[in-house]
Parts: C-alpha cells; sequence; structure tokens
C-alpha cells in the first residue's frame, strides 16, 4: 500500500491508537500502584533499576564495537568513566552523561 492511497481517517486512527497506547503504558502504573507505595518490591525495584537500565545500555553499545580497530578502548574508556561516576555520585543521569562526554571527547581526540 502507497502512502498516497492511505485515507486520512486510517492515519488519524493510527495517530490515535499509539497515542492511546504510550498514554497507557505512562500512566497505568501510577493508578495501579497508588495504593501501594511501601512494598518490599517497589522499594527493590527502586533500588535496583538504575543500575540494571545501565548495564543493559552498556551491552547494547557493546554489540557493534568493533574489537579489531582500536581494540575497544574507547568504549572502555567511557565505560569506566560511567562506573566511576555512579560509584561516585550515584546518579544513573550524571554517569550517563559523564560516560558520553568522556567517549566522545577520546573519539575526536584519537
Amino acid at each position: 500500500m502507497e502512502f498516497e492511497q492511505l485515507s486520512h481517517w486510517y492515519i488519524f486512527g493510527a495517530v490515535l491508537a499509539a497515542a492511546v497506547g504510550t498514554a497507557l503504558t505512562r500512566f497505568l502504573p501510577f493508578f495501579m500502584l497508588r495504593n501501594s507505595k511501601d512494598m518490599p518490591l517497589l522499594r527493590y525495584l527502586q533500588l535496583t533499576m538504575p543500575l540494571l537500565i545501565m548495564t543493559l545500555l552498556v551491552f547494547f553499545t557493546l554489540k557493534d564495537v568493533d574489537w579489531n580497530a582500536h581494540y575497544g578502548l574507547y568504549e572502555i574508556g567511557g565505560i569506566a568513566c560511567v562506573v566511576v561516576c555512579f560509584l561516585w555520585s550515584r546518579n544513573a543521569i550524571l554517569s550517563m552523561f559523564a560516560g558520553m562526554i568522556v567517549y566522545m571527547v577520546i573519539r575526536n581526540l584519537f
């Protein structure tokens, strides 16, 4: 099906379905877990989720690395910066941005 053949209602419906699906995945946990703030599982997830997300981002980043070109030294430098920043500050966002900045500086200088 070509783009010219799509009706305006079909496009509107697709955008509306995507918006409703996105809104449900964003707002549904707040409504479902409103009365369960002191659950041990939620406290555990709150403590471990930033580290889990950072680990997934590291593995996703390293899947396409050409280890023969520079032996992955740029990537290892960025990962080392993320680890040091996270152990120092316990702030996942700061650690990821610092690692990206260090990686880009190392990559552009050498």
